[in-house]
């Protein structure tokens, strides 16, 4: 399944090597046509191409073809390719795209929550000095949850020094999705699902 196509007439081996004095970087394209076969080219070069039924089988291949090309090994091949982002249909790129926003955010939010829960656990049995049970009951978690938090006390040097860490990952992970971010194109979409969330959690907190 590896296409390496050349123009008739054309000195190949002139051709390789003006593509690669060109620079070390390579780009892959990759797309799905109607019958659900994926294609894969090299942008830098359109002499090397490739399909495949998966896409990761659709990247192996056209590292194979860009490594033939070159005459160069796969291994370094691997660190000079690129691998652009899949084009797909616009609807369907939307639902990927919401879905990868509200797990960044779940994910996000998991972490955080796990670490304010983890905190209070160890203020009401270190600091209340309450059982475990008594803390789960405030906590709405079962003991043995309480004793996992507590025991991560190590962990935490503090309540505000964990709380500032965190607060600076999530302001880091937010800078992807600010303009001039790597991730800019989604910060309108990820807001979006952020005012989703908080809406669903306010309603089920009435």
């Amino acid at each position: 399944m590896v296409g390496v196509m050349t123009t008739s007439g054309h000195d190949v081996e002139s051709e390789k090597a003006v593509v690669k004095a060109g620079g070390e970087k390579y780009h892959a394209h990759y797309e799905i046509d109607s019958n659900g076969v994926w294609l894969a080219s090299v942008a830098e070069i359109p002499q090397v191409h490739t399909y495949a039924s998966t896409l990761g089988k659709a990247r192996e291949y056209l590292v194979d073809a860009l490594a033939l090309w070159l005459n160069s090994s796969v291994e370094k091949v691997q660190l000079d390719l690129v691998h652009r982002p899949a084009l797909l249909p616009n609807d369907v790129q939307l639902a990927l795209d919401e879905a990868l926003s509200a797990r960044l955010i779940a994910e996000t939010t998991t972490r955080l929550s796990n670490e304010f829960l983890s905190q209070a656990a160890i203020a009401l049995v270190s600091e209340a000095h309450l059982s475990r049970r008594d803390a789960g009951d405030l906590l709405g978690l079962s003991h043995q949850r309480v004793q996992q938090l507590v025991a991560s006390q190590g962990n935490l040097t503090s309540g505000v020094g964990a709380s500032a860490i965190s607060a600076r990952e999530i302001a880091e992970r937010l800078k992807e999705f600010l303009p001039g971010g790597s991730k800019e194109d989604l910060g309108v979409l990820i807001g979006g699902v952020a005012v989703g969330l908080t809406l669903l959690w306010a309603a089920n907190s009435d």
